[in-house]
């Protein structure tokens, strides 16, 4: 069985820790998911709004790696095209 994803519900202080990882990766948006039983994002809706996996260093993943043990979840960074 495959795993399904939808974006965590964050409280006020963990939504701080991920607009400061926005800031200092130098994303665009970073995103923070769960697994759930019903899935309520695809790849697909992703790429759908012109966001794509931003390539990190070794460094910058430790900081997501960081960031998931601190909001519980998994962190994804995107950069989002403007065509």
């Amino acid at each position: 069985m495959s795993q399904a994803w939808t974006l965590a519900e964050l409280a006020p202080e963990q939504l701080a820790l991920v607009d400061e990882a926005e800031r200092t990766l130098d994303t665009d948006i970073v995103m923070v998911y769960r697994p759930a039983r019903w899935g309520t994002v695809d790849e697909e809706t992703i790429a759908a709004q012109g966001l794509h996996p931003v390539e990190l260093d070794a460094v910058q993943l430790e900081c997501l790696l960081g960031l998931e043990k601190m909001v519980g979840g998994v962190v994804v960074a995107y950069r989002r095209d403007l065509d």
